[in-house]
């Protein structure tokens, strides 16, 4: 098409009008919308929270739609997602093209550079705290239990501060510490030869001296899962006039318990990692949690801070 604009300053404004509708309409006949990210969820809960968050990080970053089934366990857990909720999610993602990451606890911006109009599905577990760095805020207010959940949490810390403070007639500036322990499954053959370890009791120790010796009071509240392992382990072993071992709940009760606390403690896995970030407070965390020269190892960056937030405290 030929179009030839006279020199008249009537005819030049139309031309030029002319041009400017036949841009926009060019552009929406050739518009490519952004395509859809669907996260491959598997695991537990604390491996959901990272997978939904650093896809939703991505999506965000990339101009996406993040798409979740209707009956997602996460959805169950946070109604307040700000994802595309379909049903069947499932057979929509599975047509879709699959993204794999190289390594599982570590920051990989080769992980993101796929095509934004083209529907995929990042089947990895993405856990590092950088993939979502710039939408924290907006993870914080998404991760927020449910109401009936959040009031079972609070009168546990509320049930057991009050033991508590009958028993020792302390209640003056005290701190709460949420400690999490996991060491059931990480002792399992197969675990132990891939590259997992457990944290120690000396370690648990030393962070509960850091902590008294910042706080002039406090209560450490042991939280663990509802295992023989572990509950035997913990009987043992966390002891103290300032200590009390918790009765196991529902995984998400016991998770926005540990968030409200004042400070944590934890050990190893995603369950505890999540009820740190979510609390905000003081946290130490186990920094050994790793074999050396192991397969587990190579999952990581050198350095762990891909894992670790630099604001939290590690320790061995």
């Amino acid at each position: 098409m030929r179009l030839v604009c006279l020199s008249t300053k009537r005819k030049v404004v139309s031309c030029a009008v002319f041009f400017s509708v036949l841009m926009v309409t060019h552009h929406y006949l050739f518009y490519e919308p952004p395509g859809y990210i669907c996260p491959y969820f598997r695991g537990r809960l604390g491996n959901l929270m990272f997978i939904y968050a650093s896809v939703y990080g991505i999506a965000k970053s990339k101009g996406m739609v993040l798409v979740v089934d209707t009956y997602d366990l996460i959805r169950t857990v946070f109604p307040n997602l700000n994802a595309l909720a379909i049903d069947s999610a499932f057979d929509f993602c599975n047509s879709s093209r699959l993204v794999y990451e190289r390594r599982a606890c570590a920051y990989d911006i080769d992980t993101m550079q796929f095509d934004n109009k083209k529907n995929t599905t990042l089947k990895a577990y993405l856990q590092s705290w950088k993939y979502f760095k710039d939408v924290e805020k907006e993870i914080r207010r998404q991760f927020v239990f449910k109401q009936e959940v959040q009031d079972k949490a609070q009168a546990i810390i509320n049930n057991y501060t009050r033991e508590y403070i009958q028993h020792s007639n302390i209640s003056n500036n005290l701190q709460i510490v949420g400690v999490h322990i996991r060491r059931g499954d990480y002792l399992k053959p197969g675990k132990v030869a891939f590259g997992y370890k457990v944290a120690t009791k000396s370690y648990l120790y030393k962070a509960f001296k850091v902590f008294r010796s910042k706080f002039k009071n406090c209560l450490f509240l042991i939280f663990t899962a509802p295992n023989r392992v572990d509950l035997k382990w913990r009987k043992y072993h966390m002891n103290g006039s300032d200590v009390i071992n918790v009765d196991a709940n529902e995984p998400d009760v016991d998770m926005c318990a540990l968030s409200k606390c004042n400070h944590t403690i934890i050990t190893v896995g995603s369950f505890g990692w999540w009820s740190a970030w979510l609390n905000q407070g003081m946290t130490i965390y186990y920094s050994d949690v790793v074999q050396p020269n192991s397969y587990l190892s190579r999952d990581f960056s050198n350095d762990m801070k891909d894992y670790f937030p630099s604001s939290w405290i590690g320790m061995q």
